[in-house]
């Protein structure tokens, strides 16, 4: 079998690198020259996942028609914003028995859909599959183990997609609520700017921290049964499990979008210095759209908003927590 991965980033470097540990040929597409030309050349990506060496059975391109011409399995792996204009060009192009997986997390600002959602707009005579759970790539590419959640309503396309993840370190389990894995991931960011303002405050209480996490869960899981899914889904590994995940780490971009507000830069200079707000950004603005016409009531994310436009200062959200957001 022959995988193919759109987005040579940080997470579809360590995805594609996996599987080619795992005895499968990888051609991955990336829109940078040089890191394609470092990933054939050096075996290696500096820019995105420094420090590891990468399989020589892992090779990139920046011609996109390729990849869907090499793959049997097709993995998309690029912030959600550009889903649209990047995979536009193989929408006339992929074969039909091609099996897309998603590991984008976004939701789309004019059309309310998530990454997964959008793909199957452009690909609806694809089948597909969500990739998503505990996934800080700069660990698992070095071996750490975990487990992470593929749903579909297709056991069989779970199985061929477990076959070329699965090793002793990285292990996969199954759901048919592709909604709500998928959601797990993608309301996660949202929180974790919560997180990094703490950090910012150097705010290190467990009580806070356990009491923060707990309401960020909450409210997960009442906008994505509003949304369609499942309860049980955010109890597992696409849910808690990603959401603590996250704030253990401290690879988050979105954390680090809170950090820098805890040290009162602007979202411009934010943007200057990161060069594109994270997906937590764009998903929040969103979600509080919908959670508006679903009458859905979410006030962490709401004052995690005002704090991003400077209607709150970090240390008022911060004092104000228990008062104010938790209901």
């Amino acid at each position: 079998m022959r995988v193919g991965l759109i987005g040579m980033g940080n997470m579809g470097t360590a995805i594609a690198n996996l599987i080619a540990v795992n005895g499968f040929e990888v051609l991955g597409w990336d829109y940078n020259p040089s890191v394609v030309d470092e990933i054939n050349k050096k075996g290696v990506n500096s820019r995105y996942l420094a420090g590891i060496d990468l399989d020589l059975k892992l090779k990139a391109t920046n011609e996109i028609m390729r990849v869907a011409d090499f793959s049997d399995l097709l993995f998309v792996a690029i912030p959600s914003v550009f889903i649209k204009s990047t995979l536009a060009p193989l929408q006339d192009h992929m074969p039909e028995d091609l099996i897309v997986v998603n590991m984008a997390k976004g939701i789309d600002r004019v059309t309310g859909l998530t990454s997964y959602q959008t793909i199957g707009s452009i690909f609806p005579d694809n089948r597909k599959v969500v990739l998503s759970g505990p996934t800080i790539a700069n660990e698992f590419a070095r071996g750490m183990a975990t487990v992470v959640v593929l749903a579909s309503d297709r056991r069989d396309d779970l199985l061929k997609v477990a076959h070329v993840l699965d090793n002793e370190c990285f292990r996969t389990r199954f759901s048919d609520d592709t909604i709500g894995v998928e959601l797990g991931g993608i309301l996660k960011n949202i929180y974790t700017i919560g997180l990094g303002l703490f950090d910012g405050k150097q705010i290190t209480s467990v009580n806070f921290r356990s009491v923060y996490l707990t309401i960020a869960m909450e409210e997960i899981a009442r906008i994505g049964v509003a949304m369609g899914a499942k309860i049980e889904t955010f109890l597992y590994l696409a849910g808690i499990g990603d959401l603590l995940a996250t704030s253990m780490s401290q690879h988050s971009h979105n954390r680090q979008l809170g950090e820098y507000l805890a040290h009162g830069y602007s979202l411009e200079e934010i943007k200057d210095k990161m060069g594109v707000l994270p997906e937590g950004f764009n998903t929040l603005q969103i979600v509080l759209y919908i959670a508006e016409k679903l009458h859905i009531s979410i006030p962490l994310a709401k004052g995690l908003w005002d704090v991003i436009h400077g209607r709150y200062q970090a240390d008022k959200f911060i004092k104000a927590f228990i008062k104010d957001f938790v209901e």
